[in-house]
């Protein structure tokens, strides 16, 4: 009997050591989730012509108590024109990556999480500062 749970705690701690290996395993080749968003923020010029990006996009742009983010704007079609709207604040419906940027005060393009974009619509031709 004593020889039966020997054995068998052994067993399960085997399944369980390689079940978790696997998991840890898999999570380096898995991308990054993403979801569906609506987001405010103002669309700048990245380093490329055609290259834009949104700063501070919340949520809710009236929540002061929300970090604005930073994401590197997709288009799905050619319909959608993040050109007309350079430095104008824009309300965008898409899908976000769900990846956090590195916390430094300056971020690489590359490694923004990318929002592409659906839908955009002009909320202001001007963009409002970030509020503190």
């Amino acid at each position: 009997m004593k020889h039966r749970i020997v054995t068998l705690s052994a067993c399960l701690c085997i399944a369980a050591a390689f079940a978790m290996t696997r998991a840890v395993a898999g999570q380096e080749y898995q991308a990054p989730k993403s979801q569906e968003v609506a987001v405010t923020g103002c669309v700048v010029q990245g380093t490329g012509p055609s290259v834009f990006i949104l700063e501070n996009a919340k949520a809710d742009p009236r929540d002061s108590s929300e970090k604005g983010r930073s994401y590197l704007l997709v288009s799905t079609t050619a319909s959608l024109s993040f050109r007309e709207h350079l430095n104008h604040e824009v309300r965008i419906n898409g899908t976000a990556e769900m990846k956090m940027p590195p916390i430094e005060e300056s971020v690489e393009e590359s490694d923004l999480p990318k929002l592409t974009a659906t839908k955009v619509t002009l909320v202001s031709s001007t963009c409002s500062p970030p509020l503190s």
